[in-house]
């Protein structure tokens, strides 16, 4: 797949992080990439929806909600999403001299990365994080980091990197429990697999039903939940309550529309249930996550 593609070194990305040693940021495209790129630092992939794959030093990894993927520096590698939606992903990106300093100062950290990199021969490590309490502190982490990047008030130096220690603090309670293994799943499946979370994430806001999804792929329910798990992570209905929570965030932010409106469109119906799920997901209300979106650079975290 990547024999075609250029290779590249981002020179420009590494000016950029010389000028600053930590680069955040979300994105919002179809991720189809014309070459393959390596650069400084380490790079910290993170989903938020849809499914992607990665290809590092010749190594396919899936990106998956949930999935954590960490790119040694100078590991060529590109990025492509494998669904028809748009990708939604975060990317946090840290020089390597900075992060062995941040680390240096940690003893309980100081052997983090060589968990991650035993050997010189690993270019990319992927960490599982099983919880929607875990997913939404690491969303939260980079999206402040993000904004304090963004708005350079005074002391944000020390926001990053407080924010960073937490993040890294977090990644570490899970590293040796929750390293990613290698899938055994066939190519095949796994191409059907991803037509499946193309098919839940074209029709998230549509009542979908496991036997739907068994009798459209042709797959006896039992088999195809277990697959999908193995794909994604998550079962089918909770990768489609995710891609609801995602687009009910969005709006949220980002629109005046009525709450209830937004609880109808998504599929939720009654605003009671939408609320409930809105809360288990992020720990707050719909309502109280707009509000603190508005009054507030970043999103409310319990």
């Amino acid at each position: 797949m990547d024999e075609q593609l250029t290779r590249v070194i981002d020179q420009a990305f590494n000016r950029s992080l010389s000028d600053y040693p930590v680069f955040c940021q979300t994105k919002r495209d179809s991720a189809i990439m014309a070459f393959i790129h390596a650069h400084d630092g380490y790079e910290f992939h993170f989903p938020c929806s849809s499914v992607g794959i990665c290809v590092v030093d010749g190594q396919q990894l899936e990106f998956v909600p949930g999935m954590l993927t960490i790119i040694r520096p100078g590991a060529y590698h590109f990025i492509r999403s494998t669904q028809t939606a748009e990708y939604w992903r975060m990317i946090l990106s840290v020089d390597e001299p900075y992060l062995a300093a941040l680390m240096s100062h940690e003893p309980v950290m100081s052997g983090l990365l060589e968990s991650w990199f035993p050997s010189e021969q690993i270019s990319a490590a992927q960490l599982h994080l099983a919880s929607k309490d875990e997913m939404e502190a690491v969303q939260h982490l980079l999206r402040t980091i993000e904004l304090e990047l963004e708005q350079r008030r005074p002391h944000f130096q020390l926001v990053i990197k407080a924010r960073l220690l937490e993040l890294f603090a977090r990644l570490g309670r899970q590293t040796g429990t929750r390293l990613a293994k290698r899938t055994t799943m066939t190519a095949s499946y796994r191409r059907l697999m991803t037509e499946v979370a193309d098919h839940i994430s074209a029709r998230h806001a549509e009542p979908l039903s496991i036997d739907e999804l068994a009798e459209t792929f042709h797959l006896s329910k039992s088999y195809l939940h277990k697959l999908f798990k193995q794909h994604t992570g998550q079962t089918p209905h909770q990768y489609q309550m995710l891609q609801r929570i995602n687009h009910a965030k969005l709006r949220l932010s980002e629109g005046d529309e009525p709450i209830t409106d937004i609880s109808l469109e998504l599929g939720f119906g009654e605003m009671a249930y939408f609320s409930r799920c809105f809360k288990e997901a992020t720990g707050v209300t719909p309502s109280f996550y707009r509000s603190s979106m508005r009054r507030s650079p970043s999103p409310p975290h319990p």
